[in-house]
């Protein structure tokens, strides 16, 4: 029987994309581990009691800067992804195999899913936004495990399956991203911007959810016959999804639903 050790040894060599494997954060899932501790620690423990008896931070300017630099960073992602086959029409939307060889394009959508990677990381300093700024309210469960699953799902992407059909679920991902950063910038614009908004905000929270069942109905074809995609980490991908969308819904339910129930 094999040891949990050579199994670990076996997945972290053998099967994961040898292109990656000297790259930064990819050698192991412990940088990763570490930074979802440190994480956690962080805006569980560490912030808020600092903030106990502290005003709230006033950060709107560094906030508009981040939204409008994630705007731009997810749309350079979605350009460096579409831009590496599928606008030539060379990858098929169903089952797209990895190509984990050296051809440019091969290697510019594995180069994408590290900076897909990194921006994940990146990500983690909104929850500290919310921790200075005192909005506790929005450091939820749903808000937290969000962060740290899509952070890991990152790593497992680019470590293992970096590129074929994997992509599109990463470039829904982002698009829904774009929407959303430049919701919260134009929303931070002030009072007439926030009403003019209001309506849009549970078109987000649609919008995710219509991106997980897209992305569902998208991984099944994973599984079928003859598609050689390594179903194991889709099967791993899956829950993950599935878990998203009940907890998004639950949150649609709780702040929009009810709401509408007591004004009708």
């Amino acid at each position: 029987m094999a040891s949990i050790g050579s199994i670990y040894m076996d997945l972290m060599v053998n099967r994961s994309d040898p292109r990656v494997n000297q790259w930064k954060f990819m050698s192991s899932p412990w940088p990763t581990l570490y930074i979802i501790a440190a994480y956690l620690a962080l805006v569980l423990l560490l912030l808020p009691a600092y903030m106990k008896n502290r005003k709230p931070f006033d950060l709107t300017k560094i906030i508009r800067l981040y939204n409008i630099s994630q705007v731009i960073a997810c749309s350079a992602l979605i350009y460096m992804l579409s831009s590496a086959g599928w606008l030539q029409g060379d990858y098929s939307l169903g089952c797209q195999p990895i190509d984990y060889s050296n051809n440019p394009k091969a290697i510019q959508l594995v180069n994408a899913f590290w900076w897909v990677y990194v921006l994940k990381q990146v990500e983690l300093v909104e929850t500290i936004f919310f921790v200075l700024r005192k909005k506790f309210n929005q450091v939820s469960a749903l808000h937290i495990y969000h962060h740290v699953s899509s952070l890991f799902i990152a790593y497992i992407g680019c470590k293992f399956i970096g590129g074929g059909m994997f992509s599109i679920p990463v470039m829904m991902n982002l698009f829904i991203h774009v929407m959303m950063y430049t919701y919260y910038y134009l929303s931070s614009l002030g009072p007439h911007w926030q009403k003019r908004l209001t309506v849009w905000k549970p078109k987000l929270t649609i919008a995710q959810m219509i991106q997980f069942t897209l992305m569902l109905v998208h991984s099944t074809t994973a599984f079928q016959p003859g598609c050689k995609v390594p179903k194991p980490f889709f099967a791993l991908y899956l829950p993950n999804v599935l878990l998203l969308y009940k907890m998004f819904y639950d949150f649609y339910k709780r702040s929009y639903k009810s709401k509408l129930a007591k004004v009708n």
